[in-house]
């Protein structure tokens, strides 16, 4: 008898514990949520932007395409096209005009291409926005490229690294090499001086150490490689300008790879290399001298390495095709791209 009531208690225990949880689970459940619109917070909060948002978010302009080409209604706010409104066959672009990031995720055949970055490339060109259009099939650069140039007065590039033979020339070194020469010819010009070594200071920080990460212990040595490479490059756009004899002008990046190689072999004064020597030749004062300053003063063993890391860097612009675009100089540079309306295609491989 004990062990049936005992039995039994348990058998009571169980059930009130379910039906506890019964009570419970229809207490605090959705279900409790009344059937209300969107915000109530029952299916999240995302709804779609009202004509007042709109309104207040994006700058409706008239998209015009032929009569900017004709120069007449330019529109005066920068930014990209999201979306459009049409009225009685008239179409206004949505343009966001803030400083903003966008992502355009489509499948192919959607109209990624005709129905959005057309017309922004159209919109950019009306606005004067210089732009670059990195080209995967060499259609934006036939297509939008002559556009540019012929009505609305653009500066075009198009560096083709598909066929390398047919294109512009990108020249590494263009900016160094005007800023060195309009030193030389004004030796007071200390602004263009100090231009020229900033810029060979970012080529050479870019070709030595591209990611950007600190390298950890052999830090030195990429340190060490970024200034010996500043100093070649200055080297090369001071002292091998072009002549009346040759007027080719041989200063770029394939240069600089040949002059490092040259500069490593051993010189026949005793242990010295043709690099030390030709930096004992280089007034103190020199800048130069200066870059070079922490390979120089390292051992024998050390220098050898950080012109080895020289080197390995500089072999992924040894290519014949390549060289096409690399050793001529550059229709559109840097300081032409921010400051006039300019528009430079990459065509990839």
């Amino acid at each position: 008898m004990p062990d049936l009531w005992l039995l039994m208690a348990l058998a009571g225990a169980v059930l009130l514990v379910f039906g506890g949880i019964s009570v419970l689970s229809n207490t605090y459940t959705l279900n409790g949520i009344k059937a209300r619109t969107v915000g109530d917070g029952q299916h999240g909060t995302a709804r779609w932007a009202t004509k007042k948002e709109i309104q207040q978010t994006y700058s409706h302009v008239p998209f015009q395409v032929q009569e900017w080409r004709r120069g007449e209604n330019l529109p005066a706010k920068q930014g990209i096209i999201l979306g459009s409104i049409s009225q009685q066959k008239k179409v206004a672009a949505l343009v966001d005009s803030d400083d903003i990031h966008c992502l355009m995720i489509g499948a192919s055949g959607v109209g990624k291409t005709a129905f959005f970055l057309y017309p922004n490339l159209e919109y950019a060109c009306a606005c004067g926005m210089s732009f670059l259009a990195l080209d995967t099939k060499g259609d934006l650069s036939r297509n939008y490229g002559t556009i540019a140039r012929k009505y609305y007065g653009y500066k075009v590039s198009v560096i083709d690294l598909r066929n390398p033979t047919q294109s512009d020339g990108f020249n590494l070194l263009t900016l160094i090499n005007r800023y060195m020469d309009a030193s030389k010819e004004d030796p007071t010009d200390l602004a263009s001086r100090a231009k020229a070594e900033k810029y060979a200071k970012i080529l050479a920080k870019t070709i030595v150490n591209p990611e950007g990460s600190d390298h950890g212990q052999n830090a030195f040595f990429y340190d060490a490689a970024e200034g010996l490479l500043t100093s070649v490059i200055l080297l090369l756009a001071e002292f091998l300008p072009p002549t009346e004899k040759d007027p080719v002008d041989k200063r770029h990046i394939v240069s600089v790879f040949k002059l490092v190689q040259d500069l490593l072999e051993p010189s026949p004064v005793g242990n010295q290399s043709h690099f030390q020597m030709l930096m004992r030749m280089l007034p103190s004062e020199h800048k130069a001298k200066w870059f070079a300053g922490a390979a120089l003063n390292s051992s024998d063993q050390a220098m050898a390495s950080v012109m080895s890391t020289v080197l390995s860097r500089l072999n992924a612009f040894l290519d014949s095709e390549l060289e096409r675009v690399l050793c001529f100089d550059s229709a559109i540079d840097a300081e032409t791209f921010a400051a006039e309306k300019a528009a430079i295609f990459l065509i990839l491989p």
